[in-house]
């Protein structure tokens, strides 16, 4: 049985995340999308996609 309150933004800062990547936006991009984006340029870089 799943809770329909439970807390999921984890969950769907990784989906964002991985969406981001998949259209190919760059840091700049990203930032313009999420202004509170709480990733480091480097650490969103960094993430690959296989």
């Amino acid at each position: 049985m799943s809770d329909r309150h439970a807390d999921t933004t984890k969950e769907e800062k990784a989906i964002d995340r991985l969406v981001y990547k998949l259209y190919q936006l760059t840091y700049d991009e990203v930032k313009i999308i999420d202004p509170e984006f709480e990733l480091t340029e480097l650490e969103y870089t960094a993430i690959k996609i296989e």
